[in-house]
């Protein structure tokens, strides 16, 4: 059975289309104004995209405030949350209809795992880490370690981070994530979808 596939850092109308066509399980866009895919929410909000396909925004340590605003603006299904700290928290209250994952590294993971955290995230999403990209560093993180975290976790796990066509079969195989994000590795240049290369990545993840 494929694992869900989320293709992020999407930037443009084109680019949404052509890979919306080859029904990825979700689309990230990115809204951390520091990166070289971010996109305007209002932008993000004017495009349409199919039912069966999840909205997925990418944060970096937002306030509540900035979380609601965009949410509404880019009609997200889903929060994901960079740079929480450990006793993050947000009021589901304010979400009632919308996922929240949260984002870290596999140490990060097995180190908050040794002590209660203060929020209970819908899915967890393992990747490398740069503090000046945060996400869509190219870097894949430890796999051995990812899959400590699938083992261990009670809740569904992603698994990101310096993921490609070439090597993300062998991935799933190693560490049987819930489901596989991609930014940087179909990429032609940040923001800038290789489509043949997220057709490719898509078949990959089936065969895993």
């Amino acid at each position: 059975m494929r694992p869900f596939v989320k293709i992020c850092g999407i930037r443009t109308q084109s680019d949404l289309v052509r890979i919306s066509a080859l029904e990825p399980q979700a689309l990230g866009f990115v809204f951390w104004e520091k990166s070289k895919r971010f996109v305007e929410p209002q932008q993000v909000g004017a495009w349409n995209t199919p039912s069966s396909i999840r909205r997925v925004g990418v944060f970096v340590n937002p306030s509540s405030e900035e979380l609601q605003s965009i949410a509404e603006k880019a009609r997200l299904d889903v929060l994901q949350i960079h740079g929480s700290s450990i006793d993050w928290t947000l009021d589901r209250a304010l979400f009632p209809k919308l996922e929240i994952w949260g984002a870290l590294t596999p140490d990060e993971f097995l180190d908050r795992e040794k002590r209660a955290h203060g929020f209970s995230f819908d899915r967890f999403l393992l990747d490398s880490y740069d503090p000046k990209t945060i996400g869509g560093t190219g870097k894949t993180c430890d796999w051995s370690r990812a899959k400590e975290v699938v083992e261990a976790s009670k809740t569904p796990v992603l698994l990101a981070g310096g993921l490609t066509p070439e090597n993300v079969c062998e991935a799933i195989q190693i560490v049987h994530p819930w489901g596989v994000d991609v930014s940087s590795g179909v990429e032609i240049a940040p923001g800038k979808k290789d489509l043949e290369k997220v057709e490719a990545f898509i078949a990959a993840c089936s065969s895993g």
